[in-house]
């Protein structure tokens, strides 16, 4: 049966990187995109077109430099794309059974690396799952950052779209429940069961820890460190990271996100050393 592994976010979070070592390694292929955001788009049309007009003005922003959310067309040497006219469960089921036929001699499974795909509710997800596991072996990698310096990374991106600072776009997401970690780890493993659902600490995995990844995956992988620190060098100097998070700002946001950090120790029982090392949480 063809494998589909499913990227459950989050933005900023090193999901472009955590793709490209995956395709690089040979184990998973997506296309010629790395989001197509398909089920975000069956799930909630109207969705769809909010987040395809932010990333056209990604685009207007990007217009004269290499854009880090886009991997180079050429890698993929595939023609296979997205029909977003009439969208419905089994053209989804097609586009990747079509592509495994392409891909199969090569890698060891397909992707849907949408960072949409955070977005979707556990209702919409057991209503497509019977019909998805008829013809897939599903996982899903959920990439986790120190919730404080992904925020600050993806406020700073939306600053350069919308023209707004990123402090001010930071502050209105300190309480917003779509940050909540392991409810939303908790979701996917409602859905699809513990065993097929990693979680994958993003400070941890580029400091070359790919044992949990393999493990999972039931294949080896390493990180092509080179591409990797290409593609985020562009994104932390083009719009990640123009405007550096200070010692004050840090502080105000942990007075606010520390729920985060206390919800994930309540259900894990410890937090990353990377994320106590980079910050205030005790």
């Amino acid at each position: 049966m063809c494998k589909l592994l499913l990227n459950a976010g989050y933005p900023a979070s090193g999901t472009t990187s955590l793709y490209y070592t995956l395709w690089s390694n040979k184990y998973g292929h997506g296309g010629g995109v790395k989001e197509g955001n398909y089920l975000l788009h069956l799930q909630d049309p109207l969705k769809y077109k909010e987040r395809d007009k932010l990333h056209r003005r990604k685009k207007e922003f990007g217009k004269h430099i290499t854009r880090p959310w886009m991997l180079p067309v050429h890698f993929f040497k595939t023609n296979h794309a997205f029909d977003h006219r009439k969208v419905s469960i089994d053209k989804y089921i097609n586009y990747y059974l079509d592509l495994w036929e392409d891909i199969k001699n090569q890698y060891q499974s397909v992707m849907d690396f949408s960072n949409t795909d955070e977005q979707l509710t556990e209702d919409f997800m057991m209503s497509i799952k019977d019909h998805l596991l008829k013809h897939f072996d599903i996982k899903v990698v959920m990439t986790l950052r120190d919730p404080i310096r992904r925020l600050w990374s993806y406020s700073n991106r939306i600053s350069k779209c919308e023209g707004n600072t990123p402090q001010s776009i930071m502050e209105k997401h300190f309480h917003n429940s779509n940050l909540n970690y392991v409810e939303k780890y908790k979701k996917y493993i409602r859905v699809w069961g513990e065993e097929k659902v990693c979680v994958i600490i993003n400070e941890e995995f580029y400091k070359g820890d790919t044992k949990t990844l393999s493990d999972f995956l039931n294949y080896d992988i390493r990180p092509t460190y080179n591409e990797i620190n290409y593609l985020n060098d562009i994104k932390s100097k083009e719009y990640s990271q123009w405007c550096e998070l200070d010692n004050d700002m840090w502080k105000y946001a942990y007075d606010n996100m520390k729920w985060i950090y206390d919800n994930y120790y309540e259900y894990f029982g410890f937090i990353p050393d990377a994320w106590i090392d980079a910050g205030f949480y005790k």
